[in-house]
């Protein structure tokens, strides 16, 4: 999808996906058969878009209102304020031939690579996947769409939008892809691993028949990435800068600490890491991602985990961690780190790990910032730049 061609620009755009790693995408029933529902990607790619608006506008009262314009102007508003109506793209799913698994915890084995047992890493992110009992009831193991599942993402403008106005909103449903694709997930334990995508190469042929696969970009976007974290590194470096001047980026808008999360270099950090080939690299993945998680947790004191995310459950002791005073109760904060998979353009797998710095919880009365639950945004980064052959991404 090139941007200044006009003419073309209000053609459906389609990018072929494929799940890295497994994809628990319920529909109404939550431990039912999963569904390939264009609401939930929609609903992915309103976050992302979000984060890249609220990074460029600012979180005040003023940046706010551009980011639900910009929103709003995209995918729509359900009231139909300020003229905006119905979403000016519409978002299809063809899911093909695609089957449904049942969730099994995977064995560990005793082989032992470094400090930890293989697959207990895995079992460790994906705990909730599986049968459990809540409250006296027995729940069943969640279904998922497994790894290598292909699915086809189209955007269409819908009927009647005047084409400048759809052409802009499938530039920025396919900035919000890209953006899903290389920090995100979709379904159940998105923000840890599961529901990873990337977007398939490309296929194409030579003057001697001979048929190759390239990578795909759009929109000077690469939606595969190189091989080593290094330069991986370097095109998220540029692809974030490139939209975020798309955008028109204000510097500095975020001058305290966002509500919610963004993408403002200030407040939102990246590391590119890892490196697995292989016919189980999701595995070796997720199950380095899961050890290094656990690890990570442990060298907090039980109250300060809460910086992963709440409510903070501890299973054997039927307690919920409350936050500390004086933080204001929350029924629920997802965790400010996404850790997420990417498919690089040889094949292999990379690991991606956001860190958004955004405020984290509320508090009843004004206390000095190195007293805040914040501090340990510090130490998340310093634990996340230990991660096997970790670079950061140092975007503008």
């Amino acid at each position: 999808m090139r941007e200044p061609a006009r003419q073309q620009a209000t053609q459906p755009v389609r990018i072929p996906l494929v799940t890295v790693t497994p994809l628990f995408l319920a529909g109404a029933e939550p431990r039912g058969a999963p569904e390939l529902r264009a609401p939930s990607v929609r609903g992915a790619l309103r976050f992302w878009l979000r984060a890249l608006a609220g990074g460029c506008y600012g979180t005040d009262d003023a940046g706010l209102q551009e980011v639900r314009k910009l929103e709003a102007r995209v995918f729509g508003d359900a009231g139909g304020k300020d003229g905006f109506g119905a979403s000016k793209v519409v978002v299809t799913l063809d899911g093909g031939a695609v089957q449904p698994q049942e969730w099994r915890p995977i064995r560990q084995s005793r082989e032992r690579r470094g400090d930890r047992e293989t697959g207990s890493g895995i079992n460790y992110l994906y705990w909730s996947m599986g049968e459990q009992k809540v409250r006296g009831e027995q729940l069943e193991s969640k279904r998922y769409f497994p790894p290598d599942s292909r699915f086809t993402l189209t955007f269409t403008p819908r009927h009647g939008v005047e084409p400048s106005v759809a052409r802009e909103a499938l530039y920025h449903a396919v900035r919000a892809t890209w953006l899903l694709v290389h920090l995100g997930g979709l379904g159940a334990r998105a923000r840890r691993t599961a529901g990873s995508l990337a977007a398939e190469l490309a296929l194409r042929r030579d003057q001697d028949g001979s048929v190759r696969r390239v990578r795909v970009r759009h929109l000077d976007l690469p939606f595969q990435l190189s091989p080593t974290p290094a330069d991986a590194a370097r095109e998220l470096v540029e692809g974030l800068s490139l939209v975020r001047r798309r955008l028109g980026v204000e510097r500095g808008v975020n001058r305290q600490r966002p509500a919610f999360e963004v993408l403002d270099p200030s407040w939102c950090k990246i590391w590119v890491f890892g490196g697995w080939q292989g016919r189980d690299a999701w595995m070796d993945a997720v199950d380095t991602v899961g050890s290094w998680l656990r690890e990570s947790r442990r060298q907090l004191s039980t109250n300060e985990r809460i910086v992963f995310g709440m409510p903070l459950v501890i299973p054997q002791q039927r307690t919920t961690i409350e936050p500390p005073p004086p933080y204001a109760k929350v029924e629920r904060r997802m965790s400010p780190l996404w850790l997420t998979l990417t498919r690089a353009v040889d094949g292999s797998l990379l690991g991606v790990a956001t860190l958004f710095l955004s405020r984290l919880l509320d508090v009843r009365q004004p206390v000095p910032d190195d007293h805040q639950l914040e501090r340990h945004f510090d130490w998340m980064a310093r634990r996340l730049a230990e991660l096997p052959n970790a670079v950061e991404v140092h975007y503008e």
